[in-house]
């Protein structure tokens, strides 16, 4: 369960790592912000794609284990439950991770547009919630709902 932890930090980390370097190259100077600015309606485009995405992500994300069948799935089977947590795991990871990092990319590259901005602030704020801790992970691939 250890390797499985480690691995979906080094992916949180990963992902904040790349989005801290987007910020780092637009803030220092090192890219021009601004550069898909003239792209005619690009920028109403992408941010309705981007809304609806974290809209419809953010709760998924965060409710994603609580869904019947997939805490199921991560209970049936005791041995099975590392890669199989890993495996959703993982994927609740990018649901929150990818359109953050292109959020803060279409920040910058959208002049500043502010509601990239936001929503790469709400989803970076949602990756606390689903933080993988140690026990987290054995919450999660343990049956909970039998009482004693």
């Amino acid at each position: 369960m250890r390797r499985t932890r480690n691995i979906l930090m080094s992916e949180m980390a990963g992902f904040l790592l790349i989005a801290l370097r987007i910020i780092v190259l637009f803030e220092t100077g090192m890219v021009e912000p601004g550069g898909w600015f003239d792209c005619g309606n690009a920028v109403f485009v992408s941010a309705f794609v981007m809304e609806m995405i974290t809209i419809s992500f953010i709760p998924l994300a965060l409710y994603l284990f609580k869904i019947r069948r997939i805490a199921r799935y991560l209970t049936a089977d005791p041995a099975a439950a590392p890669s199989r947590l890993l495996w959703l795991g993982t994927l609740r990871m990018m649901m929150l991770c990818v359109p953050l990092v292109l959020d803060t990319l279409f920040y910058y590259q959208f002049g500043l547009d502010v509601s990239f901005g936001y929503m790469a602030i709400i989803l970076f704020l949602c990756l606390f919630m689903i933080y993988p801790s140690l026990g987290r992970c054995l919450y999660e691939t343990t049956d909970n709902t039998q009482k004693p």
